[in-house]
């Protein structure tokens, strides 16, 4: 069954074009990455899988629900964002972060309820989150505030999660920290990923799938070692790419010219 289904979709901000035509479809469960150069109009489509930008044209369903038909709060119980550059309100505690995730379930001006601040607890938890929970969420290293909006996503409680370049700004350790969290909950909860990611390398390690994007419209879609080692790969990129296998991970090796 397919969790997002993305059909003719167009995009514009004025007279440019930022998602020409794009039809993709994700199965429920699955992790999708979307690559390619800057400017190709990664962040537009996943801004527009979860709400942020308006469609021109075409459709977009999650879970069989048309977006454009939904209120805000109906959207956020079927998708959720994690944005390249995320805004946290300072002096409040990780947990009382945590629980914005909730929001759109007992809206702002009511009470969390004891099933609300179980699944807050569970995330937590999940997350190991535990020993942070009381913290003001000003104190946090970058890994660890990155480690914490995740958490708020997931208590949203969407079977889809969209992320924008995720772990822009982490030390290596936490990138693939935070990949291996997303992983994780893909695998045991069966959590349905639309992400963009620069790193060509991880992009191949954790996706399923991979789409390259340039020029606002598909280029290569297909499993993440096919779109790799694609010679289609380096051409939209316009340098040398070079995949090597390294204990058979492909590892993607730019080259001087």
């Amino acid at each position: 069954m397919s969790a997002i289904d993305i059909k003719n979709l167009t995009v514009k901000a004025g007279a440019k074009t930022l998602v020409n035509d794009v039809t993709l479809s994700v199965e429920a469960g699955t992790w999708l990455t979307i690559i390619g150069p800057n400017g190709a109009g990664k962040t537009s489509l996943v801004e527009t899988v979860a709400g942020i930008r308006k469609i021109d044209a075409g459709s977009i369903a999650i879970s069989g629900e048309d977006i454009r038909g939904l209120s805000e709060r109906e959207r956020a119980r079927l998708v959720a964002l994690v944005p390249q550059n995320p805004l946290v309100p300072g002096g409040m505690s990780v947990r009382d972060y945590v629980a914005l995730g909730r929001t759109a379930y007992h809206g702002m001006l009511r009470a969390p309820s004891a099933g609300d601040r179980a699944i807050v607890d569970s995330v937590i938890e999940r997350l190991s989150l535990q020993e942070f929970a009381k913290r003001n969420v000003a104190t946090l290293s970058g890994g660890e505030r990155q480690r914490m909006v995740l958490a708020r996503t997931l208590a949203q409680s969407t079977m889809v999660v969209v992320l924008d370049e995720p772990i822009t700004g982490l030390d290596l350790r936490h990138q693939m920290d935070l990949l291996e969290l997303l992983k994780k909950e893909v695998a045991d909860c069966g959590l349905t990923v639309l992400a963009t990611l620069h790193d060509l390398t991880l992009a191949g390690q954790f996706a399923d799938r991979l789409v390259l994007l340039d020029h606002a419209q598909v280029v290569l879609d297909g499993p993440a070692r096919d779109v790799i080692r694609n010679a289609e790969l380096a051409s939209r990129y316009g340098m040398q790419l070079r995949v090597v296998d390294v204990d058979g991970a492909d590892v993607v090796v730019p080259v001087r010219s």
